[in-house]
């Protein structure tokens, strides 16, 4: 596959993800509501943050979206992508390790750790395309 093809896909799999990811957990978190035990979580108070959260998982979606369109422009986007997908993750094992989450919260972060890496590749090589 030619690279520019490879990233353009790369960024639209990377929207459709943070979509699916942030409608799921959005569905689930009102339809379901003992789902935090799922992940070893305590039900918080309100739901306000994770639904925030949710909402610019999903913004970011629409940026990684707009990059799949022309992967020659807004290549800031990828950045923050690669940032916010490492905290995401490292945030994922902290939590892990102090006991407050289960495994099954860090593999979703491995996506996100995965697609992080991938974004550092595309900016690595983007003066090559």
């Amino acid at each position: 596959m030619h690279k520019e093809n490879y990233y353009k896909w790369l960024f639209i799999v990377g929207a459709v993800f943070n979509w699916i990811m942030a409608v799921s957990f959005l569905v689930g978190s009102v339809a379901v509501p003992d789902i935090f035990a799922l992940f070893g979580t305590a039900t918080p108070p309100t739901l306000f943050f994770l639904h925030a959260l949710l909402g610019l998982i999903f913004v970011y979606g629409i940026g990684y979206f707009i990059l799949g369109l022309d992967i020659h422009k807004n290549r800031g986007i990828v950045w923050l992508g690669v940032l916010s997908k490492l905290s995401f993750f490292g945030f994922c094992v902290i939590y892990f390790l102090l006991g407050d989450l289960t495994f099954t919260i860090v593999a979703f972060g491995l996506f996100d750790f995965f697609f992080a890496c991938l974004f550092l590749e595309y900016i690595i090589n983007y003066d090559k395309l």
